[in-house]
């Protein structure tokens, strides 16, 4: 395993931080702001996961290739492939969704019940459980190194 490599964990963690900080603690807080209406605040998140999206795709497609170079543990194999899938999921049918129906709520409109949100939090809870898995497996596997 060369030297960078070793130290793959990392991204793990820096991926924690902006899940986190964005579909955690932003998202929540955006929305109890008592000057913020229901459109805006729907404006900015589209932008904020828009925006955090496209980092996930690229960190996602850097985590599955470096787990397949340097990773024969099935468990660091299993959370790539589980985290890969999700961004996947949401990227190409999740945020596209959501994206419509914010689109509706901001033209005035009142678009039609649907779990979509509640499938994408479940998604980015379980994505979270998975990148801590898979930074703490790395770091216990760079220091048996």
């Amino acid at each position: 395993m060369t030297k960078i490599a070793k130290y793959g964990f990392v991204l793990s963690f820096v991926w924690v931080g902006f899940l986190l900080a964005i579909s955690f603690m932003e998202a929540w807080v955006k929305f109890r702001a008592v000057s913020l209406d229901l459109p805006t605040g729907l404006d900015v998140g589209v932008h904020v996961f828009g925006a955090l999206n496209m980092i996930e795709r690229i960190f996602s497609a850097m985590l599955l290739v470096y787990v397949f170079i340097n990773y024969t543990d099935k468990v660091v194999v299993l959370t790539g492939l589980t985290i890969f899938t999700f961004v996947v999921a949401q990227s190409g049918y999740l945020l596209p969704e959501l994206n419509q129906h914010a689109q509706l709520i901001i033209m005035g409109m009142v678009p039609e019940k649907n779990s979509i949100h509640h499938i994408y939090v479940l998604m980015e809870v379980v994505k979270l459980v998975a990148l801590l898995v898979l930074g703490f497996r790395q770091v216990r596997i760079f220091k048996q190194a």
